[in-house]
């Protein structure tokens, strides 16, 4: 009997060696650029195990590295990481697990590690009249027109520095005469410097994230003492000039001294 069970347990053994640890990862196959990409997954690996999940570009050389996020794997076996793709190109990514060492036969051919994607890029759709370079005072100014959008409603998704969040704005577009542009404009008062991100959504969805920089005032400078030349301001004297009152005495004694001598005469 014992040998009955030794044998079971050992075939038990030589099919989970064989079949190996399984691994499933998971990511959107369309994304509108400037949204994050999520990439989930989970596995069987032993709590501890690391391994890499890496998004690159596909072109016609080698895959241009994006960005990478490590993993490790916890107890619930399920993982999450996420990418940025504000900035990004429209074309063709992937994301994939890349382990620190090579598992070999550990990982089971059930697996899925590779994850192709393609970025949309709708920022073309979108034409900005006001400028995302900004003083704070004139903050936040978001305004243009999305062509042939017509009379709609979009979405607008703010946050800055600090903390700095709206929750969701909804702004309705407007038409000039005989044109059906869908033009928008919204002010968002600020007080704080840094970098603020405007996420527009229209009924397609995601459209773009916009970038905008606030900065303080530049101070204002006042120039030296003693250098004003304007109405009312110091002026410098020169030494060799004589005062008015000096000028006027002298002029008076040379007049008499002249009378004088005529009398004389």
């Amino acid at each position: 009997m014992r040998r009955v069970l030794f044998f079971l347990l050992s075939i038990a053994l030589l099919c989970g060696a064989v079949q190996g640890y399984v691994l499933f990862i998971g990511a959107p196959e369309e994304l509108r650029a400037g949204a994050p990409l999520p990439v989930s997954g989970n596995t069987t690996f032993p709590t501890g195990t690391q391994f890499d999940i890496v998004l690159y570009k596909l072109q016609f050389t080698t895959p241009q590295e994006i960005g990478r996020r490590m993993i490790v794997v916890d107890e619930s076996k399920a993982f999450y990481a996420s990418f940025p793709t504000t900035g990004l190109e429209a074309g063709l990514y992937k994301v994939e697990v890349q382990f620190l060492k090579d598992p070999g036969s550990k990982l089971g051919s059930d697996s899925v590690t590779l994850q192709q994607v393609e970025i949309i890029d709708r920022s073309g759709e979108i034409f900005l009249t006001a400028p995302r370079d900004r003083v704070l005072g004139e903050a936040l100014l978001i305004e243009g027109y999305i062509p042939d959008l017509g009379v709609a409603t979009i979405t607008l998704r703010i946050s800055g520095p600090a903390g700095f969040s709206l929750p969701d704005q909804y702004v309705r577009t407007t038409t000039q005469p005989g044109k059906i542009d869908g033009w928008f404009s919204y002010r968002v008062p600020v007080t704080e410097p840094g970098n603020y991100y405007v996420e527009i959504y229209d009924q397609q969805g995601f459209m773009t994230t916009i970038k905008y920089t606030v900065e303080r005032p530049a101070p204002v400078t006042s120039a030296p003492a003693g250098t004003e030349t304007e109405s009312g301001e110091p002026q410098q004297t020169s030494p060799s000039a004589v005062p008015f009152p000096l000028a006027a005495l002298a002029a008076g004694l040379a007049g008499a001294a002249v009378i004088c001598a005529v009398r004389r005469r």
